[in-house]
């Protein structure tokens, strides 16, 4: 036997909580996903990065950070919060903290979100799986470390990594001649040909050598001198 409860037979708070974390659902996944649309989730070697205040601002999402429901008003759904000090601990442990009281489900979320946000904790959508994942202050990734769907126990992260990573070798010819470059030294320690000191002290310098070579790649005004590029670092890989 089962038993089904209307939603008009629920108390009045519990339906409100109810109609708060659907609120919370709906508006916060709507405002992550505004201010990283169309934004590339991770930041390549020697891109700058752009702080998340930035990215707010410049998408126009500015005014949707001061209210609980994510309005334009902040006078009129401001988070109704109560905060008080007081010392916590006793001798060398005491230390000044800070206690806040809510009436509201929505209103603890809200603050707690966005001191989140303060110091860097941003939740993220998987580029792979759809799953939300908190990425920490300093990070910039894409895919989240949860098992990829149908994968076999490899991580969305790995499969990302895996598939970017071809993807930047597929799409640029410094990246193309440096892989064939590094392969082909990396066999000679197989083959007894180079020790492996050696080809780490090659390996350095070639990675020196390639991301020199992808900067003035990427400031081409052509392809003939991109492909002059990539030849004088073929060579430059495979001097003897």
């Amino acid at each position: 036997m089962s038993f089904q409860i209307h939603p008009n037979d629920l108390p009045a708070f519990m339906q409100q909580q109810i109609d708060d974390i659907r609120l919370i659902q709906e508006r916060y996944a709507w405002f992550l996903d505004g201010i990283f649309a169309g934004k590339s989730f991770e930041k390549k070697k020697g891109q700058r990065k752009t702080s998340l205040a930035q990215q707010i601002e410049k998408k126009g999402l500015e005014p949707f950070v001061s209210g609980v429901s994510l309005g334009a008003d902040s006078k009129v759904d401001a988070p109704k919060v109560n905060a008080q000090f007081c010392i916590r601990g006793t001798g060398r442990e005491a230390e000044v903290v800070e206690k806040m009281y809510f009436d509201r489900l929505l209103d603890f979320v809200y603050a707690e979100f966005m001191k989140g946000l303060q110091k860097g904790f941003v939740p993220k959508r998987c580029a792979n799986c759809g799953r939300w994942f908190l990425q920490k202050p300093g990070a910039t990734y894409a895919y989240c470390t949860g098992a990829a769907p149908g994968q076999d126990g490899k991580t969305c992260r790995e499969i990302g990594a895996s598939s970017s990573f071809r993807s930047k070798v597929e799409n640029n010819d410094v990246w193309k001649v440096h892989q064939r470059a590094y392969k082909k030294y990396f066999a000679r320690i197989r083959s007894g040909l180079m020790t492996k000191g050696e080809f780490e002290v090659w390996s350095r310098q070639a990675a020196d050598l390639r991301d020199a070579a992808l900067e003035r790649y990427a400031q081409a005004k052509g392809e003939d001198e991109r492909q002059r590029i990539a030849q004088e670092v073929a060579e430059a890989l495979n001097e003897e």
